[in-house]
């Protein structure tokens, strides 16, 4: 498909359906900046994502995507709240983090969610479930169907690729 039709699909979809989209996310979050945020990054998604020709069910494409925004947000956030926490709970709660401190937590934070991203399926979800749910192994391997062996290669897998990101970001002065 050439660049003008994969755009002039993606007007197609936008136009048809952002303001469907704007409205299920405002009555799913109760806040329309966060809906409109959320709205404008699915579109973003879908039209980096390309292949706009075989969507067959666009609604459902979008609403399975901006689910996944909504889950990655709050993940994202909870992240934040419990760093603020850790902060607070190591200097006495006296002082706030500097900017330059969040902003760098932020960026690794950030860092972390795209190889998280980036892992086959089955190793992010595994990770995800035993550090943010609290899942044992065997939890996750019915979860997912697989073994629990299969469970702590992914989670190794996962971790590897954590440490080699924040390492990377300390070498590079991102992190202190």
């Amino acid at each position: 498909m050439s660049s003008s039709e994969h755009l002039n699909l993606f007007q197609r979809l936008y136009s048809g359906h952002h303001p469907w989209l704007r409205a299920w996310l405002e009555r799913k979050l109760r806040c329309r900046f966060n809906a409109e945020d959320i709205a404008q990054e699915t579109f973003l998604r879908l039209f980096r994502r390309g292949a706009l020709d075989q969507v067959q069910e666009p609604r459902a494409l979008l609403t399975r995507t901006a689910s996944r925004l909504i889950i990655d947000d709050f993940r994202h956030r909870e992240i934040e709240r419990a760093y603020t926490e850790m902060y607070l709970a190591q200097h006495g709660g006296d002082s706030a983090p500097s900017a330059e401190s969040v902003a760098a937590a932020v960026e690794a934070i950030r860092n972390l969610a795209d190889v998280i991203e980036r892992l086959p399926a089955k190793a992010g979800q595994a990770f995800l479930m035993s550090t943010f749910d609290g899942m044992t192994h065997p939890e996750i391997a019915a979860a997912l169907r697989v073994s629990c062996s299969a469970v702590t290669q992914y989670i190794a897998r996962a971790l590897m690729a954590c440490h080699d990101v924040l390492v990377d970001a300390k070498a590079g002065g991102a992190c202190a």
